[in-house]
């Protein structure tokens, strides 16, 4: 069993230690996304993300590699009956969905969990349409942050701990074909949301 099906049954509650930074992330997910919109969240874990774009989506696919994150985010959406959400199992970066295919994609605080950063935005961008909108918020993590020592002590690793700037500049360097947006939302562990447009 990976990591992720060992968090899906406490991984609601440890994320309420940075309740702030979630409260924020989802509200921003919510404003951004377009009314009427078909939407992919990939590596959605409990599917927070997936709830918020849901409120003004025609539909929402939320997807993630873990089928015992993915039964959360299910009995989740049921809870809030959310029945514009469909769940898939799936990679990030190797997305079975045809090139522009939704008008918004999200995949949150997934970035610096991954070997690859670079070639799961180029994935993501391709499924995304032109006009369309890719939402990468990621925490900005650091390994002697109190809550990702507790993580590890259960077998967390991440691949890199960027700051604003560094996360900024690895998303340039996929020469990104559009406008990126970059915010900081602040808290115990502080996210850097952004927010590209799709030229």
């Amino acid at each position: 069993m990976n990591f992720w099906d060992r968090a899906a049954g406490f991984y609601d509650f440890a994320q309420s230690f940075n309740k702030r930074v979630y409260a924020k992330m989802t509200r921003m997910v919510t404003e951004l996304v377009p009314g009427g919109a078909k939407v992919l969240d990939c590596a959605a874990g409990t599917g927070e993300l997936s709830l918020a774009a849901a409120k003004k989506a025609e539909t929402v696919i939320c997807t993630d590699f873990s089928e015992k994150m993915l039964k959360r985010a299910h009995g989740k959406a049921k809870k809030q009956n959310a029945d514009n959400i469909v769940f898939e199992q799936g990679d990030i970066c190797s997305l079975k969905y045809g090139d522009e295919s939704f008008d918004c994609v999200i995949a949150g605080n997934i970035l610096h969990l991954l070997d690859e950063p670079q070639k799961a935005v180029t994935e993501l961008l391709r499924v995304t349409k032109k006009g369309g909108i890719l939402l990468l918020p990621t925490f900005l993590s650091k390994s002697t942050n109190p809550m990702i020592k507790v993580y590890r002590l259960f077998g967390f690793r991440q691949k890199a701990e960027y700051t604003a700037k560094q996360y900024s500049d690895m998303l340039k360097g996929c020469r990104i074909s559009g406008k990126i947006k970059i915010s900081v939302i602040k808290g115990r562990i502080p996210c850097c949301f952004a927010a590209i447009k799709k030229f």
